[in-house]
């Protein structure tokens, strides 16, 4: 695929839906948790009950029906849902207000945050101290919006703004449990870790790490959501390769072009881009074309393979970008 085409999706989406309209780490939550979506389709946010997650087939998710569309989600300590719309907004909606989206499935946002400096926001996740921070892929940045900024609706300037040139349009960032950033660059096809002491001031900077691929064009093509497991080891997404990778902890202690522990390959993957971890540390996939949703068990991700999901989750929905678990709706 051309590497502009995928971008020019995303962007004539964008365009139809403003004519329709106008127009903390990856919190593996408990067992019982809801998957939420964010959707790059014009449906808004869509969230899956652990049951409609239990076992194979078609299902449908309950809606916030948010515009202009999502697509970056996270849930701060007190349950409160926060997200990126239309990429120049930074969105919160209260537990009471996602309790309610079968009678209310368009609530008024609690807080509404822009800032001028934001140019194309698209993922965002909160870092072990509280504060938010959100990946502008344009800007070839991450921003940080401190816990105090988050506390009311404002226009604002980011408490940090980190930019670097090792950065070729990043889509989200994650944190491990040091409270490291690991940011993926998409259009190099790189990981990028930014240490906690880096994160403590605005500025260019190179990364304290970097990973790119093995030589095969099959351990980072397009690199996805990443998400870290309960063991410190880092999951890897590939929209060009339609596969998912796994570096262990001790691989992520230098740069590199390391060779992924466990390489993924099933054939359910069609261009694979959301990942997280529920409580039982099942890893889900969810696909960009078809919105296929796939998960897989602790012991299928213990080995290279082309294992059958646990579960294939189906639906009319497609063309997700940041997935999360999180509180049931």
């Amino acid at each position: 695929m051309n590497i502009n085409i995928f971008r020019w999706r995303r962007l004539a989406v964008a365009v139809a839906l403003l004519m329709l309209t106008c127009a903390a780490p990856s919190r593996a939550w408990c067992a019982s948790a809801n998957l939420w979506v964010a959707f790059d389709n014009g449906a808004g946010i869509g969230t899956y009950t652990p049951a409609k997650l239990a076992k194979s087939g078609a299902r449908t998710p309950v809606y916030l029906d948010l515009f202009p569309y999502p697509t970056g989600l996270a849930f701060d300590k007190s349950h409160n849902l926060w997200a990126v719309v239309s990429h120049d907004q930074v969105v919160q909606f209260t537990p009471a207000q996602l309790k309610n989206l079968k009678s209310n499935p368009s609530p008024t946002p609690a807080v509404i945050i822009t800032s001028t400096s934001f140019k194309y926001i698209i993922g965002c996740n909160f870092d072990p101290k509280g504060n938010l921070w959100l990946v502008d892929g344009e800007n070839n940045s991450i921003d940080e919006l401190s816990k105090a900024q988050l506390a009311s609706s404002a226009s604002v300037t980011p408490h940090f703004i980190i930019t670097s040139t090792d950065l070729n349009y990043p889509n989200f960032v994650t944190f491990d449990k040091a409270g490291n950033a690991w940011v993926d660059s998409e259009d190099n096809s790189e990981i990028a870790k930014f240490s906690s002491s880096q994160l403590t001031s605005s500025g260019a900077k190179s990364p304290a790490i970097l990973l790119s691929d093995d030589g095969t064009g099959t351990s980072l093509n397009w690199p996805g959501e990443i998400a870290f497991d309960k063991s410190g080891n880092l999951w890897v997404p590939n929209y060009q390769a339609d596969t998912v990778v796994e570096y262990a902890k001790d691989q992520l202690t230098t740069s590199g072009s390391p060779i992924p522990v466990v390489k993924l390959s099933s054939a359910v993957f069609i261009e694979p881009w959301g990942a997280a971890f529920d409580g039982s540390g099942d890893l889900v996939v969810m696909n960009y074309s078809n919105g296929t949703i796939a998960k897989f068990t602790p012991k299928q991700l213990k080995t290279s393979g082309i294992p059958v999901p646990k579960v294939t989750v189906t639906g009319t929905e497609k063309f997700n970008y940041q997935i999360i678990f999180g509180p049931a709706s």
